[in-house]
């Protein structure tokens, strides 16, 4: 189920109030330091903790989405918390019933944000309940993206229309995505995060399926320098996927199964794999690929997602896969599980 983790915001401040805001926050078990972190994780500030409680006080020009976290690094977190930093008196807390979420009230976006996160994670919920028949599963997917798109539209004048609409844009084509980019007002168009999204549509408008193919050229697990020119124009090639993947992406992982049992199936009739990593770590990358016996074509910059390939193909997320034939044309994208040895099926005849 596809699953849209959304954040709300309001743009204008109370004029009573000024600029300042307050966060104040406790969380069973907490202790050391939280740190205020913008979205590049940049500390904004730091407080103590103490008997599990912290407070913040300062001001704010505009409202901007922030991070509170225990650690710098988000990704070395046991507590983290996502907010919309505006004027107001914030709260955070521990969810009662599901481990590490944190509820943030307090402000018209932060409530429209946790009313929104207890929707979707009753929805979840129940998707992922044994007892939930197929038929109701199919209707929860529909529900789900209704509600994303619902709030969407009633907030394109926000902070929380311009977040939301950067959480759904990996599920949309680049022109539905230019089209709701350009349903916000002026100014949340100019917002950083919009300019960043028009920039990604437009790159993603170049590969989508019926676009030749961007040449990607980079060194291969014994350190040669393999392009993927080199490796679509093979004569023996009929159609190469263009995989990325990393070494720590659990869905990538899963996805494994699904492309060994293709690659065995259909690499003697013309069907190859070029896997364009995203590690940042030599040593994991070639751990995965040993461990797992994935034995088609790897390479790796070690830049992660500031590798030119993964700003080429405007991958924001991992896995994602582009599906190329022989003439240089991409015939399919992100195509996951069985749907994958089942179109190389229909394209091999």
């Amino acid at each position: 189920m596809k699953k849209t983790a959304i954040l709300a915001a309001t743009v204008l401040f109370c004029a009573c109030g000024g600029n300042h805001y307050t966060i104040e926050g406790t969380s069973e078990g907490l202790a050391g330091t939280v740190y205020l972190l913008d979205r590049q994780q940049n500390v904004i500030d730091s407080t103590s903790v103490g008997q599990g409680a912290f407070r913040f006080k300062g001001r704010v020009d505009e409202p901007r989405i922030c991070y509170l976290s225990d650690e710098k690094d988000l990704r070395a977190s046991g507590f983290v918390a996502t907010l919309i930093l505006e004027p107001g008196r914030l709260t955070v807390s521990d969810d009662a019933e599901v481990p590490f979420r944190k509820h943030v009230v307090g402000t018209p976006a932060n409530d429209a944000n946790d009313a929104y996160a207890t929707a979707s994670a009753a929805l979840v919920g129940e998707y992922r309940d044994p007892d939930t028949s197929d038929e109701r599963r199919g209707a929860i997917e529909k529900e789900h993206d209704a509600l994303a798109r619902t709030t969407l539209a009633a907030n394109r004048d926000n902070l929380f229309g311009v977040l939301l609409l950067s959480r759904l844009s990996y599920e949309l084509p680049a022109a539905e995505l230019l089209d709701e980019i350009a349903l916000l007002t002026p100014e949340m168009q100019q917002t950083e995060m919009i300019r960043d999204l028009r920039t990604q549509a437009e790159q993603k408008a170049r590969t989508e399926t019926g676009q030749s193919y961007i040449d990607i050229v980079q060194p291969d697990a014994a350190g040669e320098i393999l392009s993927l020119r080199s490796v679509i124009e093979n004569p023996a090639n009929k159609l190469t996927l263009v995989d990325f993947w990393a070494s720590w992406c659990g869905p990538c992982m899963g996805e494994v199964p699904h492309l060994k049992r293709a690659y065995a199936q259909f690499h003697d009739k013309g069907f190859e794999i070029y896997g364009v990593s995203l590690d940042s770590n030599r040593d994991a990358w070639l751990a995965a690929i040993g461990n797992k016996d994935m034995g088609w074509i790897h390479v790796c910059d070690l830049q992660g997602f500031e590798s030119p390939a993964a700003r080429d193909y405007a991958v924001q997320g991992i896995p994602a896969n582009f599906l190329v034939d022989s003439q240089g044309r991409i015939v399919a994208t992100n195509l996951r599980g069985e749907a994958l040895g089942e179109t190389v099926a229909s394209l091999l005849k």
